[in-house]
């Protein structure tokens, strides 16, 4: 059983967090809203405004919105939680390892967060923290049976 928080806590942090709450994982989901804090309290799951981490290795999956018009992508909430997320790492005495799930474009996890965790938390990939890719290929309207029975995974 891993340690999991779920930074952002929309469709597909919502069916990502349910998903490995499935698996046996113990998830807490991360969001700056709280109305959707408390709709998933209220379902019994764990949730917090700020990510405060424990003193044993975890995973943060980064699933913030992305949104796009197709060919230009928004990543200030991206941005803003990659930050956050560095933030906390530098408060942890343990190595995490943090997931990029949220749709970006190709490069984005190398030359846009990895520098961004680094600069953000004094750390330095691959020694103080691990850093991995794996997009989602969820739907709104099924994501749940998309997480559960994905037509590809990626890593």
């Amino acid at each position: 059983m891993s340690r999991i928080f779920i930074i952002g806590s929309g469709v597909v942090g919502t069916a990502t967090g349910r998903g490995l709450i499935k698996a046996g994982h113990e998830v807490t989901f991360v969001d700056v809203l709280p109305s959707r804090l408390r709709e998933l309290s209220k379902e019994g799951f764990d949730t917090t405004a700020r990510i405060e981490l424990p003193d044993e290795a975890g995973f943060l999956f980064i699933t913030l919105p992305t949104p796009h018009d197709g060919r230009h992508y928004d990543l200030t909430a991206f941005d803003n939680g990659v930050a956050t997320v560095g933030r906390a790492l530098a408060k942890s005495p343990v190595s995490h390892t943090v997931v990029v799930r949220s749709t970006v474009p190709p490069g984005t996890t190398e030359d846009r967060v990895r520098p961004m965790l680094e600069r953000e938390s004094g750390l330095r990939c691959g020694q103080d923290f691990t850093l991995a890719s794996n997009p989602e290929f969820l739907r709104a309207a099924s994501a749940a049976e998309d997480f559960r029975f994905p037509w590809m995974t990626v890593i």
